[in-house]
């Protein structure tokens, strides 16, 4: 699966640890659109989204999808307390990602990005649009992480981490992901 993702790297842009086929909305924010995502799996010599599937949280009514060498990884009472709402690793534990649904307070995704641009172990912050939505992606070279994350009617965060960032064969798994990220479609979350 590995090489698989080679060409796609090379046909992507790297963007903030995410590597995406991107546009620009009016704003200047980056947009990618799930649509771009199926267009370059068309393209590709192999199906790539057919290696996976869309799982929903629907603590949120928001899915992505998720490769079959990713499982989901149960979820400890500590880890729900925390915040998660879903963790995904791959078999040796070498990649995961994990999703979590924070209550800060009420605080929208401009004070989320005051917030980051405070933090020392923070770089890379900008302002995207994922499948419609508006978000900020960041990196945290520390812990090898990059992260998008999400403002929700409720006051809460919703945030999906990618480690390692730096793993090259694995960005191409992270762009196909964080690019999936839209509110869950009824019809697609029941096959899911």
């Amino acid at each position: 699966m590995r090489k698989l993702f080679v060409g796609i790297l090379v046909s992507c842009v790297m963007l903030n640890g995410i590597v995406a086929c991107a546009g620009e909305t009016e704003s200047g924010a980056t947009e990618l659109k799930w649509e771009d995502f199926v267009a370059l799996n068309d393209a590709a010599d192999e199906d790539i989204i057919s290696q996976g599937d869309f799982v929903t949280f629907d603590e949120i009514a928001c899915q992505m999808w998720v490769p079959n060498v990713m499982k989901a990884v149960e979820l400890t009472d500590e880890d729900v307390e925390a915040g998660y709402i879903g963790y995904f690793s791959t078999e040796d534990e070498e990649n995961v990602a994990a999703v979590m649904y924070v209550d800060v307070d009420g605080m929208d995704l401009d004070g989320y990005i005051e917030y980051l641009a405070g933090e020392d172990d923070v770089e890379e912050v900008a302002r995207m649009t994922i499948n419609g939505l508006p978000a900020v992606s960041y990196d945290m070279p520390e812990k090898d992480t990059t992260c998008v994350a999400f403002e929700t009617e409720a006051g809460y965060i919703l945030e999906f981490s990618f480690a390692p960032m730096s793993d090259e064969n694995y960005q191409g798994i992270i762009a196909f992901m964080g690019g999936s990220i839209q509110p869950a479609d009824v019809e697609e979350s029941t096959e899911a």
